[in-house]
């Protein structure tokens, strides 16, 4: 089996390692006389200065795929059947607070904190070398959004962390406010684009950063405001690509028959697939439809091999189809999510019809019958959870919903930690943390 190459190397802050890495593949851009005397004020220049600004969101794409990798093993979605000990640890919920090493767990949060860092880093820069006009430029609207959304990530998997660099222990709800102040200043630089497609682009991709955040917040009527202005068929994907090992996707490289099947499909779900199967090649299942177990739901689509078993040669195994390769995008966010954060906030007004409207139109996109206007709260709960684990399969939302549903013991059972808890390479690095002061995660 390979992993990724960054994950057994010690973190690195710093914008200038990303962006020289990054700009290499540039002609002529480094051509200089004396290649030993380039050094960091010679990014400051307005050629190289996109590319810094595009190194920086190039790391968050990166960053998020490894959550979502990590998340999902958490979640009920996804289940180790690698070989790999802290894998194993994260799949059985058996992490706590201050967790004594360092490993799969952790790394995802070392990597957002270095994208939000390198987005302020690369926000600086554009100041120096744009000037008066750096708040008109969508380079820096780019980076204030990876600034932002590297805090809402983060806040999605990990109970807590470091609002500021070398800040204290903050919990993930804090993530969330401070995401929404973010993106808030970060649209009002959108808005003033001058370029039309840079600002629908921007105003679009905050929009429904800050509709997620508001969500997560619980500024549920700021959510659906925001969740309601983002238009229907809006995609922002983070890009990967089959070349150097940190433009490949974790998920494509982990979660496949193609390439390591060292996670798959959760035995929780095994017997919810749908599906003929043989020994001789892989053939597509889908998981049954929520609300109707008769029918295969194409949102969630599994590969199978009668027979064959993960890497760890225990559990049976399913490889997730949307991510087929190492190239495959993984989706940060969409109008079908936003579709979601306006029916949970129907849901929160006991405003059930608005609720399955908002619900209702993936589902019949998908083949699948109209859920029915709930009369009960349980009712719309069961059907909001049913579509965001459909719609959102192994896109790193799940744990989430669990937990802020208090649903980890009823659904996965007792003794799990709900959250992921904080790096221990943060610990060790921070003048404002200790050993031992860790509070979190919950455990079910």
């Amino acid at each position: 089996m390979t992993t990724r190459s960054f994950f057994h190397l010690p973190p690195v802050r710093g914008l200038v390692v990303l962006s020289t890495a990054a700009l290499m593949a540039c002609d002529g851009v480094f051509d200089v006389e004396d290649p030993q005397a380039f050094g960091n004020d010679d990014l400051n220049n307005a050629v190289i200065v996109k590319n810094v600004a595009d190194g920086a969101e190039g790391l968050l794409h990166q960053s998020y795929d490894d959550m979502v990798q990590i998340s999902s093993l958490l979640s009920d979605e996804l289940e180790s059947t690698s070989t790999w000990i802290d894998w194993e640890n994260i799949s059985d919920g058996k992490l706590r607070a201050d967790e004594a090493t360092v490993g799969s767990f952790s790394l995802p949060q070392d990597q957002l904190l270095r994208s939000r860092y390198a987005a302020q880093e690369a926000a600086d820069r554009i100041a120096t070398v744009l000037g008066a006009s750096a708040n008109t430029s969508p380079l820096m609207v780019q980076v204030k959004w990876v600034d932002a959304f590297s805090d809402l990530s983060i806040g999605m998997a990990y109970c807590e962390g470091p609002l500021t660099q070398g800040g204290p222990r903050s919990p993930n709800t804090e993530f969330f406010k401070q995401a929404v102040t973010k993106l808030t200043a970060a649209l009002t630089l959108a808005n003033g684009l001058t370029n039309a497609a840079d600002k629908t682009k921007w105003v679009n991709t905050i929009t429904a950063s800050r509709a997620r955040a508001n969500l997560f917040a619980g500024n549920y009527d700021a959510a659906l405001t925001d969740a309601l202005a983002v238009p229907a068929g809006f995609v922002k994907n983070a890009v990967y690509a089959e070349a150097a090992a940190n433009q490949q996707s974790a998920t494509g490289n982990q979660f496949h028959q193609n390439r390591n099947r060292s996670g798959g499909l959760r035995r929780l779900y095994h017997n919810r697939v749908l599906g003929s199967f043989n020994t001789a090649t892989y053939t597509v299942g889908y998981l049954a439809d929520w609300m109707d177990a008769t029918k295969p739901d194409p949102r969630m689509a599994v590969n199978r091999k009668a027979g064959e078993l993960g890497v760890n040669n225990r559990f049976a195994y399913f490889g997730i189809s949307k991510y087929a390769d190492r190239g495959a995008d993984q989706a940060l966010l969409t109008s079908r999510e936003m579709n979601l954060i306006a029916a949970e906030a129907y849901m929160r007004r006991n405003d059930y019809t608005n609720m399955v409207a908002k619900l209702n139109p993936d589902r019949i996109t998908n083949g699948l019958a109209a859920i029915p206007v709930p009369t009960t709260a349980a009712a719309a709960q069961a059907a909001l959870l049913g579509e965001r684990f459909a719609v959102l399969f192994v896109e790193g939302h799940r744990t989430l919903d669990l937990h802020r549903f208090n649903l980890v013991t009823s659904v996965m059972g007792a003794g799990r930690n709900t959250l992921l808890p904080l790096s221990r390479n943060e610990i060790l690095a921070s003048p404002s943390m200790k050993e031992g002061e860790g509070t979190c995660p919950r455990v079910s």
